[in-house]
């Protein structure tokens, strides 16, 4: 196994996604395991990919929250270029518990919702904006679905766009705003919410596609998706094309609490 930086020995990967891989480790320091997030070799000499590590890194330390997953160090390798080290979340992304199991029973689905709003809470709470909530970004932990990956985080009214023109985020869960090239707020995280409550219900993202561009040409050809059941009302008002309009990601923590305990005490979804 790899020495990394003197101090984490590296193990296998656990996560992977298109610039970066997600290593477990153990910190010889502290003697406890650890996850490192590092780009993939193809692309550990890319001044713009070592700049989002770098930001994620920036963002991480700023934000302490249960339903977030703690940035512990940041490093930097000739070879490997930056990594960061976080806590060794336990359990699946939300995106591999849905490809290997379908849908999520109603309170597991409204529980996970629920503690991903309230960490947008706290992030929008500092002016942090993640821009990229997708099941793929959710673990979940025993004690609760944790947020992952503030790689695309930016401040409020920031670009939708990198400087190539490219849209930040993943095409099946971007807001219109991101879409149109606008720029983006704390409710474009809220519609993404919205959309990741949608799979977690119907097992799979609202336009399917095996592409950026497939999932694009679906989302102009078809309308957002109705959710039918207890939800449909909450996700309806998520998912208006008005920013101005949605509900705050507090306002959705406490409104899918209140149906999900609603639901529990002899209500039908």
């Amino acid at each position: 196994m790899t020495l990394l930086a003197g101090r984490y020995r590296l193990g296998g990967a656990i996560g992977q996604g298109g610039m970066a891989v997600v290593r477990r480790a153990d910190d010889r320091v502290l003697r406890q395991p650890v996850a490192v997030k590092m780009l993939t070799p193809d692309r550990a000499q890319n001044q713009a990919h070592q700049a989002a590590v770098r930001r994620e890194a920036r963002t991480g330390v700023r934000l302490r929250h249960p339903n977030i997953a703690r940035v512990l160090d940041y490093g930097e390798t000739d070879n490997a270029g930056p990594f960061l080290v976080m806590e060794l979340v336990p359990g699946p992304t939300l995106a591999a518990r849905l490809t290997a199991h379908g849908p999520l029973p109603w309170p597991e689905a409204a529980a996970a919702c629920a503690g991903i709003a309230r960490a947008l809470a706290a992030a929008h709470a500092r002016d942090l904006v993640h821009r990229d909530v997708k099941p793929a970004n959710i673990m979940l932990a025993p004690g609760g679905a944790k947020l992952v990956d503030f790689g695309f985080a930016d401040r409020t009214g920031g670009p939708s766009t990198d400087a190539d023109g490219r849209v930040w985020g993943t095409p099946a869960y971007l807001a219109p705003e991101q879409l149109h090239g606008r720029p983006t707020g704390p409710a474009t995280d809220v519609y993404a919410l919205a959309l990741v409550l949608h799979s977690c219900l119907t097992g799979g993202p609202a336009w399917p596609g095996t592409d950026p561009d497939e999932v694009v040409r679906a989302r102009v050809a078809r309308p957002v998706p109705r959710l039918s059941g207890v939800a449909g009302t909450l996700f309806d008002e998520c998912v208006a094309i008005d920013p101005e309009t949605r509900p705050t990601a507090e306002c959705f923590a406490y409104a899918i609490e209140a149906l999900n305990h609603s639901e529990s005490h002899g209500g039908r979804l």
